[in-house]
């Protein structure tokens, strides 16, 4: 008897169980990147991140802070709802079609089922976290500053780095209409890619010219700091489409959104209803509540401030709990549903 055999065939086993899981969240992802709303939501938060450069009047104390904190914003809230959207257009859409009974016709748990729509929104927002962080960096780079050796107070800015971040949205639906006649590929499809390749191209750019246009490659182009901060907002946004997947599977869009966005607010609240002078109900429910302030360390990086990776990673496993706490809470109440 070969001792090998039981073993192989647990292997398989697992390997088969995991195959449609992961079919299940490359076809939520596609689905997802077909709809209009995401796209518009990813233009909008790349548009809205371009243009701050230009309204800037102001440094507050730092060059480059009104770029990095706008775009930060334009990154919470747009990934918010940009994940409402995707899990409910993944879930709830597919019950009331019935193409969600087709599914679990099939040899799919209800359990898998929730978890692959999960982690195809979360593909999904991190096409989205990617682009914004492309379009923040390429807009602190653009922030207008003032040499520290200068005679006379005259600010310089990065023309072509700010003519790319105006031209890089049109150019990627334009891309993306060509291939739709030409060729027909979905156009949110074509779109999406064209911009995440465009942005892309601009940091390689960016790394490899400074502010002037000279060759100069090196990681001090660009701002690097603000990746860390970044990451945490990924961190926050995954428990949060990980709540907008388990209410999918009883509530619409419009009751996810607002929940989700109350939690949002409750969330960013918690360190004043912590305070001791509080009831002890109001913080032992505080206690309870996903703390987005610890993600939010935006001023962190004011006077060339940074944040630890070990800090990053005491979040992403908090976050990663949350994770857990919420995708379970779905799993259970998807159980119960009655889908046919």
């Amino acid at each position: 008897m070969n001792p090998a055999a039981p073993q192989n065939r647990s292997s398989t086993a697992r390997v088969s169980r995991l195959r449609p899981l992961a079919a299940l969240a490359q076809t939520t992802l596609v689905e997802s990147m077909q709809q209009p709303a995401v796209l518009l939501l990813t233009l909008a938060g790349v548009v809205a991140t371009a243009l701050i450069p230009l309204l800037q009047f102001h440094e507050f104390g730092e060059p480059g802070r009104l770029a990095r904190d706008g775009a930060l914003a334009y990154q919470l809230t747009l990934g918010l709802a940009l994940a409402v959207v995707t899990a409910s257009a993944a879930i709830r859409r597919e019950i009331a079609s019935g193409t969600a009974s087709a599914a679990l016709s099939k040899p799919l748990p209800r359990d898998a089922f929730v978890i692959g729509k999960f982690l195809g929104v979360a593909r999904m927002l991190l096409r989205f976290w990617y682009a914004l962080l492309a379009a923040m960096l390429l807009a602190e780079r653009v922030a207008y500053r003032i040499p520290p050796d200068a005679p006379e107070p005259v600010g310089t800015t990065d023309i072509r780095a700010q003519v790319f971040l105006l031209l890089v949205a049109p150019v990627a639906l334009a891309i993306a209409a060509v291939l739709d006649n030409r060729r027909r590929v979905r156009f949110c499809i074509a779109a999406q890619r064209g911009l995440l390749a465009l942005l892309t191209l601009g940091l390689l750019a960016a790394l490899a010219f400074d502010r002037h246009g000279a060759w100069n490659p090196s990681p001090a182009n660009l701002d690097l700091r603000i990746v860390p901060v970044s990451l945490l907002i990924l961190a926050v946004l995954m428990p949060f489409a990980a709540l907008a997947t388990a209410l999918s599977t009883r509530l619409g869009s419009g009751p996810t959104l607002i929940i989700s966005g109350l939690l949002l607010a409750l969330g960013l609240a918690v360190d004043p209803l912590l305070n001791p002078a509080n009831p002890f109900p109001v913080r032992l429910a505080a206690r309870l509540l996903p703390n987005v302030q610890s993600f939010w360390l935006c001023d962190a990086l004011t006077g060339g401030g940074t944040v630890s990776p070990a800090y990053v990673a005491g979040a992403c496993v908090c976050a990663a709990a949350w994770c857990l706490v919420m995708l379970s809470l779905g799993v259970l109440a998807f159980r119960k549903c009655d889908i046919f």
